[in-house]
């Protein structure tokens, strides 16, 4: 009866996976993802190697599961803000808060984000190309919003989240700039710096536009096209195609 007593209750798959990631994510904070075995996961969740074998086959498909759970939050983001129809500023300040909030809150991110910057394998260059699938349809949205104004929004964007990453995957070991963005006041400074150069972005393609709605009608009226390029500082080969 005692020794009945003493037995674990036995576990269901879900259960022993979410021990398992629990495990991963202990021993990720001690020996770093590229280092964990399959042995280590036995040991930290009480789970037979047999059993981890069958369900994963090995410690390179385990990691690259838990990864893939983890990450898929990006996926919902950026499906859940339709960006491919909705493009605009409002939705590009929404969205990358929300990637700032949701690393900032969320461990396993920073632990993926850290190890993709340092280890080179499969798993992390499959983590960089999926990323890059998720943010594909909105830039290219944006992309073809900012064609032939001179405005590299690929650029700039990629220029605001990895700036972010860089923050905030940063954060614990120094200030940057002399801003500390562990504390609350500078995690919110963060948000507003976002929104901020949103709309410097969106200010200069407003610019544009209005720069060649007057090229247009100084067009109309007329006025060669050397002179309506001299006036507005726009190509030539724009001003020909108005």
């Amino acid at each position: 009866m005692e020794e009945n007593k003493s037995k674990r209750p036995r576990r269901t798959r879900a259960e022993i996976e979410a021990n398992v990631f629990e495990a991963i994510r202990r021993l990720a904070d001690t020996k770093g993802l590229s280092n964990i075995t399959f042995a280590d996961i036995c040991q930290d969740a009480d789970v037979q190697l047999i059993v981890l074998n069958r369900n994963y086959g090995s410690i390179e498909k385990l990691i690259d599961k838990y990864a893939y759970t983890c990450d898929y939050w990006l996926h919902d983001l950026f499906y859940s803000q339709h960006l491919a129809e909705q493009a605009g500023e409002d939705i590009l300040k929404n969205t990358l808060k929300a990637l700032a909030e949701y690393l900032y809150d969320n461990p396993d991110m920073q632990r993926l984000l850290t190890w993709e910057l340092s280890a080179d394998n499969e798993i992390t260059r499959r983590m960089a190309r999926s990323r890059e699938m998720y943010y594909k349809s909105a830039i290219e949205e944006y992309n073809r919003m900012f064609e032939n104004t001179g405005i590299p929004f690929n650029t700039i964007a990629g220029l605001l989240i990895a700036g972010t990453y860089c923050l905030i995957l940063r954060r614990k070991r120094s200030t940057f700039v002399g801003v500390d963005y562990q504390t609350k006041e500078n995690r919110q400074r963060l948000y507003s710096a976002l929104d901020y150069l949103c709309r410097l972005v969106f200010q200069s393609l407003e610019e544009h536009n209005r720069t060649i709605e007057i090229a247009r009608r100084m067009k109309k009226k007329g006025i060669d096209n050397t002179t309506i390029a001299e006036c507005t500082e726009l190509p030539a080969t724009v001003i020909e195609q108005l």
